[in-house]
């Protein structure tokens, strides 16, 4: 694992990027001052006060789904999925339009947090492939890619890191 420590301004200009880009995260973390980054197995993970906020991923930064749990609902714009599509996407597998219950507005390639039907817990972050109003008049196709889920390498860097904080 390697770590490395991020300075002041660098810290600055990544809590600026992830403000303008995800605003729903922007009041979470403008307190947050030491900044780090986390590397492992392929997995690149910003840290901020200790908190695993977001990952890169082709040089974009991705909100973690430890950060959308702990802001909420207002993180990222948001799709539940039925009971039958968990399972499938806890595997690593791309939403589905017919697995959809409920989408917030969004447009194609936005970051979006995908919900289990309860609306307790994100199970995924995703990139969406149609946007908002397309899932809502179509009855099938991909909607969103699966970027990070819970069970997978990002996940398991996550509580790795957690667990070592305690």
């Amino acid at each position: 694992m390697k770590i490395q420590s991020l300075r002041k301004k660098r810290i600055k200009l990544l809590k600026d990027l992830i403000c303008n880009k995800y605003p729903g995260i922007c009041d979470y973390i403008s307190n947050f001052r030491e900044g780090t980054i986390v590397e492992d197995n392929q997995v690149k993970l910003l840290l901020l006060d200790g908190e695993p906020i977001a990952f890169f991923k082709n040089e974009e930064l991705i909100p973690t789904l430890y950060i959308v749990k702990k802001v909420g609902k207002s993180a990222l714009p948001r799709v539940v999925v039925d009971e039958g599509a968990v399972k499938h996407l806890l595997n690593g597998a791309d939403v589905m339009v017919p697995g959809i219950t409920y989408v917030d507005s969004f447009n194609v390639s936005d970051i979006v947090s995908v919900w289990e039907p309860k609306e307790v817990t994100p199970i995924i972050i995703g990139k969406a492939l149609m946007s908002a109003n397309d899932i809502k008049s179509s009855c099938r196709g991909k909607a969103i890619k699966n970027l990070h889920y819970a069970g997978d390498k990002i996940w398991k860097l996550m509580l790795r890191i957690l667990q070592t904080m305690k």
